[in-house]
């Protein structure tokens, strides 16, 4: 013999299902605020502050490392990450893979080349500083520098945001 059937008693009061909607749409407002604070552009500036500034390492390599040395290496670039992360920086590293063509100009020639101008470069980590000083002192720590790696800082900007001018 089959139980009997429980009846489901569903409110048919228009009003029961837009109270949830509003309760529902306001608890996901709470949350989302301070998501939302977060934001790039969200907050005004402070005319006080540095602005932030486009930084960028660039690592040139001198000498193949041992398989110990990747593996030391990986250990320190680690803790260098850590570092540079507690002070507030965000890292974007990009490692550069083999060159896939080289070209120059002649007038108005142009010319393919045999592989890459510059076969030491190797990556590249871009991050924001508000200070030069600050950018080259998350160089002059990079654990690089002890397996012969050359790190070169320098400021970059976009070429789609127009340049300040005096």
């Amino acid at each position: 013999m089959r139980p009997p059937i429980r009846s489901i008693r569903i409110s048919t009061q228009p009003l029961a299902g837009t109270r949830l909607s509003f309760t529902l749409l306001a608890c996901l407002a709470v949350l989302i605020q301070p998501l939302h604070s977060q934001t790039p552009g969200s907050q005004p500036p402070n005319p006080q502050e540095n602005p932030m500034k486009h930084y960028a390492l660039i690592f040139h390599t001198s000498r193949t490392l041992t398989p110990e040395e990747v593996k030391q290496r990986g250990v320190e670039i680690t803790a260098w990450v850590k570092q540079v992360t507690e002070m507030g920086i965000t890292l974007d590293p990009r490692a550069l893979g083999e060159t896939a063509a080289t070209f120059s100009g002649k007038g108005t020639e142009v010319i393919p080349g045999n592989g890459s101008i510059d076969p030491t470069l190797s990556n590249l980590v871009f991050f924001d500083s508000p200070t030069k000083d600050q950018a080259v002192d998350i160089a002059r720590i990079h654990p690089g520098l002890h397996y012969g790696v050359t790190v070169e800082v320098r400021e970059w900007t976009s070429p789609r945001q127009p340049t300040a001018r005096p």
